[in-house]
């Protein structure tokens, strides 16, 4: 028989509570016409610092796909494919590196930045009714638990 333990209930219910909220992101990417890693590509080159892979970034120039690629733990192939699709509706760009010209460096296009600046009000508003009805102890306690648990992902 399985005991009820608190370590089991907690992660059944992450994963429970990361289920729902793929599916909200889901829904909203759908409106948006990219999918979830094309969306969070978005976010990433936005420079979105609320990204848990984000914060760890030293530096503000346009990135590398490779760099892109082991940020969101996404495989060469696959972010190759989602760039290519970004950029055939235009979201984003490559641009010059500037101190090797063979390779090219990714940013948000014009029509990527207002992308995301005309989805921040709708984030806004689901973050805020997700989370009213909790006090800024309450969220920040619950932050520092789930940061503290991804970095200690992270050791093994």
């Amino acid at each position: 028989m399985i005991e009820n333990r608190r370590e089991e209930s907690l992660i059944l219910r992450l994963i429970a509570l990361g289920e729902g909220l793929k599916r909200r992101r889901d829904k909203i990417c759908q409106e948006l016409g990219v999918s979830s890693h094309q969306w969070l590509i978005l976010l990433f080159l936005a420079k979105d610092p609320n990204l848990p892979f984000y914060t760890n970034r030293k530096h503000k120039k346009p990135v590398l796909p490779s760099e892109l690629a082991k940020s969101l733990s996404v495989s060469r192939p696959n972010i190759t494919k989602f760039l290519m699709i970004l950029s055939e509706k235009g979201l984003i760009k490559q641009v010059d590196d500037n101190l090797d010209r063979r390779r090219k460096r990714l940013e948000l296009s014009e029509a990527g930045l207002a992308l995301v600046a005309s989805l921040q009000p709708m984030r806004e508003l689901l973050n805020h009714q997700l989370f009213e009805h909790f006090d800024e102890k309450e969220l920040d306690n619950v932050l520092v638990f789930l940061n503290k648990c991804l970095d200690r992902l992270e050791t093994f």
